[in-house]
């Protein structure tokens, strides 16, 4: 039969052909199942062959004839009944027959399954190109056709609650119903729509047969014998409608492939519908959207011109306010507001009406107008001008319609409109502003009326202006004769303010910035060789503070003004000095080639502190401390690098011993190099861990010796400078504001190292860790808070630890000093009175800031068992302890002698080289220290 893909009929003829040849006495017949039964072709005495029934089509075999099926797997394609040949030849002709079908089968289901394809994606298409339901539905129609029987096809659609339907497409070559496409039918309506409502309301196929049918449709004759609904769903889910195919009695049934197809095709059209309808509602408010944008387009134009207009009449009034309030005649005033206002309205006849009510005499200083000529004053009457001036509100008019019969042929040209507003100065009626149009269709509006109104409220002021410029004029004679009176008193008033500007309120000296300036005036001179050479002492009085303190503000300004007057008298009447602040003065030497004559003049002064000041029948003693530059092309480059060497040398000065003078110098000049290269150096000795070390000396119980304590003294070991004394870094650390790191991180050392000799037994809870505290850390509030975190941290008991401060550190923030020191004490950690006797003694520290323990500065005990003055002085301190229950410790017992005489005192604890040196931690003797107890005890 070939290798070409043939129709299963011309197969079915092939095979028989080819059994005519094989038994031409054979007789058979080939039937194919498609649904049902169907006989394709036979061969020889037929009539007699069985008829396959049902699903199987088996019979039993017989001598001479047989049923043989036909399947491909568990599919039955058809059979092959025959009789008169051999069952051989029967199952060969049918395997033949069964591949040729099967080849066929396939061939033909791929192309139909392209076609299918096709048309289900043309449909998708279709909604995207087609303008409407009806060529949409129409095409649909077309693209259906091919696939299966769509002569009796129509489509149902549903609104949004599926309470109405439309047939928008509809052929049925059967039956009489035709409805109407653009009508709305309800639910049980008509038959075909209540079989409708039925899918809508599953949703889901719904397949009738004929005896369903009659019942439904009897409306219809005739009736379908088979009727198939399939609900169209879109992609969101939504049922829009119904699709629907009927086959009658005369026509094939459907086969299971047409039904299949038939759903693929409903949704292809429910899911193409749906973007149909999102579409037409998409364009729908786009048009809408559309609609609104025009109407706001028309609104924000007329906007746009409603704006333009206020722009242009906000202009207009601004330029005619700006005119009212320049200084142009009245005339010219009105000329321009005449001009300004025919920018806005139809306003070339103008007039303005001026009312005098002691005369009763109307007079117009400005009037145009292209009909009448210029008018005269006039008593009042009743025309228009009076109506506004008598009811004091604006009149619009039209004299040309409202004349009478009498007044028409009077000749005289009538306006055809006339509109005239008030002038007003505050509550005053002034006169009239009018404006008049002789032009057909031209009439004035209230909105005229208000433009009018406002315009007339600045010609009212301009008004107003004129009559206060005329009485400010008789005015101003009278106030010139007071300006000249008043100028001098001001003249007077601003000498003086320019001299207390530049000069201390207190001291009538020159102030800083005053000094400031006439340095650098001195200096530009000497720099550029016009001036000569200068010195400057910076003076610096000690003690002010306690004097201040003690004695009061009144008598610290009476102290100022005296040591300004001991100053000045030193000086010479060139010389220029000033106050620069607190208890600090600057003198200006000109004239000053050698240093030498500098330090007479600065010895002079210190001299002159050596008397005592009277203040308040007191005598008062206090010293000056000065600062020596001379001014240096060579090393000096501005006035300020002076000022800062004189501040500087007078620093040194205060370091040793105060009540003198220093001549800055190459030395300090170095030393100050050598400064800040120490401070950049205690930086970072100060992060790191091995520079910077607290050494430990140990305080003994001057009754039993035993171990009392241990003060920590800061020590610093320079990498390359070796050990360094505090008396030569503590001055840079407190300079350079690094004493407050430098005390805590010792505070910290020293927390730590005592917690390892608690851990370790070597000393008890009673003993006390003595660390000295500046004055920098009583200006920090967050002391206390750090304080009680770290004896937390090393679970220490705050009254261990004993911080020492010195008067000084008192004297510089007694406020906040008194403010910290009261939370450390209520805190529980104890304060000791440092260096007790060596600064100003004031009894007041130890009442005001609650110390609990004084130290006896060692300069005290090294002649308390040689002098009596000296032992006098000790036994006062240690009743003054013992009155004020204080705790005494005497510092720097180097001798036997010196500490038998402390015991016969009644000194409780004593510390010194007599017992042990600073040292390090690992270092220390605490053999030699628990021998004391048997010294004491011998002793």
């Amino acid at each position: 039969m070939g290798e070409a893909l043939v129709a299963p009929v011309a197969a079915a003829d092939e095979v028989l052909s080819l059994l005519r040849l094989l038994a031409p006495n054979a007789a058979a017949a080939i039937w194919q199942r498609d649904g049902d039964w169907q006989c394709l072709a036979t061969a020889g005495a037929s009539d007699g062959l069985p008829v396959p029934q049902g699903a199987d089509a088996m019979l039993m075999a017989q001598a001479d004839q047989g049923m043989l099926p036909i399947v491909h797997g568990a599919e039955m394609l058809g059979c092959l009944v025959w009789r008169g040949m051999p069952h051989e030849l029967a199952a060969t002709l049918g395997s033949l027959l069964g591949g040729q079908w099967l080849c066929w089968r396939q061939a033909d289901g791929r192309a139909r399954s392209r076609m299918v394809q096709d048309a289900l994606l043309e449909i998708s298409r279709l909604a995207s190109e087609c303008t409407g339901l009806t060529q949409f539905f129409s095409q649909v129609y077309r693209l259906l056709a091919p696939l299966f029987s769509v002569d009796n096809f129509h489509i149902v659609l549903a609104d949004d609650s599926l309470g109405a339907l439309r047939f928008p497409f509809y052929r049925n070559r059967h039956s009489g119903f035709v409805p109407d496409p653009l009508r709305s039918y309800a639910p049980d309506e008509t038959g075909q729509a209540r079989l409708a409502a039925r899918v809508l309301a599953q949703p889901a196929t719904l397949s009738l047969d004929a005896s369903m049918l009659r019942a439904a449709l009897a409306d219809e004759t005739p009736t379908p014998a088979r009727w198939i609904g399939e609900p169209l769903v879109g992609a969101d889910g939504k049922v829009a409608g119904v699709v629907v195919l009927q086959r009658y009695a005369d026509e094939p049934a459907f086969t299971a492939a047409e039904q299949r197809l038939f759903q693929y095709a409903a949704r292809a059209i429910g899911g193409a519908l749906t973007r149909m309808q999102y579409q037409a509602r998409l364009e729908q408010q786009v048009w809408l959207r559309t609609r609104e944008l025009e109407g706001a387009n028309t609104r924000l134009m007329a906007e746009v011109d409603e704006r333009r207009q206020a722009e242009k009449t906000q202009r207009v009034l601004s330029d005619i306010a700006g005119l009212a309030n320049s200084s142009l005649s009245l005339t010219a005033f009105l000329a321009g507001v005449h001009r300004q206002l025919v920018e806005l309205m139809p306003a070339h006849n103008c007039q303005v009406a001026l009312y005098d009510a002691l005369s009763d005499t109307i007079r117009f200083p400005y009037s145009v107008d292209e009909y009448e000529t210029e008018p005269v004053p006039h008593k009042s009457g009743r025309g228009l001008v009076e109506q506004v001036l008598h009811s004091g509100l604006p009149v619009l008019a039209s004299p040309r319609k409202n004349r009478s019969g009498a007044g028409a042929g009077s000749g005289a040209q009538e306006p055809e409109s006339w509109l005239g507003v008030p002038l007003y100065s505050g509550h005053d009626l002034l006169g009239v502003l009018s404006i008049r149009s002789y032009q057909a269709g031209t009439s004035y509006s209230y909105r005229d009326q208000e433009v009018l109104c406002c315009v007339a409220d600045n010609v009212g002021n301009a008004l107003a202006r004129i009559r206060v410029l005329e009485e400010l004029q008789r005015a101003y004679a009278e106030l010139e004769e007071r300006v000249r009176e008043r100028t001098s008193a001001l003249d007077a008033v601003n000498a003086q303010l320019q001299f207390d500007s530049m000069h201390d309120a207190l001291t009538k000296l020159p102030n800083r910035s005053f000094f400031a300036k006439t340095l650098r005036r001195f200096w530009e001179a000497y720099a550029s060789g016009a001036g000569e050479r200068f010195a400057v002492f910076f003076i610096d009085l000690d003690r002010f503070k306690l004097v201040n303190d003690t004695l009061g503000h009144l008598a610290g300004d009476h102290l100022l003004a005296e040591a300004g007057n001991r100053i000045r008298s030193c000086m010479r009447h060139k010389d220029f000095m000033a106050r620069l602040g607190g208890d600090e003065f600057a003198v200006l030497l000109s004239g000053m080639e050698q240093i030498e004559g500098c330090e007479m003049i600065a010895q002079r002064m210190v001299d002159e502190f050596e008397r005592p000041i009277i203040i308040a029948g007191r005598e008062v003693f206090t010293t000056a401390s000065l600062g020596v530059v001379l001014a240096d092309k060579e090393h000096h480059h501005s006035a300020e690098e002076l000022l800062r060497d004189a501040d500087h040398a007078m620093y040194r000065t205060k370091q040793q011993g105060r009540h003198g003078y220093t001549v800055f110098n190459h030395e300090l000049r170095a030393d100050q190099a050598d400064q800040l290269a120490m401070e950049a150096e205690l930086r970072r000795a100060l992060d790191e861990s091995d520079q910077l070390v607290p050494y430990y000396q140990p305080f003994i119980d001057a009754r039993t010796g035993h171990l009392a304590g241990f003060e920590a003294l800061v020590r610093w070991q320079h990498p390359q400078r070796g050990l360094i004394a505090p008396s030569v870094f503590l001055p840079v650390a407190e300079e350079s504001g690094l004493i407050m790191r430098l005390d805590r991180y010792m505070i910290q050392a020293a927390c730590g190292q005592l917690r390892q000799w608690l851990d370790s037994g070597r000393v008890g809870e009673h003993i006390a860790l003595h660390i000295n505290l500046s004055s920098a850390n009583l200006h920090d509030t967050g002391l206390v808070d750090w304080m009680r975190a770290l004896m937390a941290q090393h679970g220490l008991r705050p009254g261990m630890l004993h911080l020492e401060i010195t008067e000084t550190a008192l004297i510089d923030v007694p406020d906040i000093a008194a403010t910290v020191m009261a939370e450390l004490h209520d805190m529980g950690v104890r304060l000791a009175l440092d260096d007790f006797g060596t600064g100003y003694s004031a009894l007041s520290y130890l009442h005001r800031y609650q110390f609990d323990v004084l130290k006896i500065d060692q300069s005290f005990v090294l002649d308390v068992d040689r002098k009596e003055e000296s032992a006098a002085i000790v036994r006062a301190i240690l009743a003054l302890a013992d009155a004020l229950s204080l705790e005494v410790v005497a510092e720097g017992v180097e001798t036997l002698s010196q500490l038998w005489r402390l015991r016969m005192m009644g000194c409780e604890k004593v510390q010194g080289f007599l017992f042990s040196h600073p040292s390090l931690a690992r270092d220390i003797d605490w053999g030699r220290l628990a021998t004391i107890v048997q010294e004491f005890a011998i002793a």
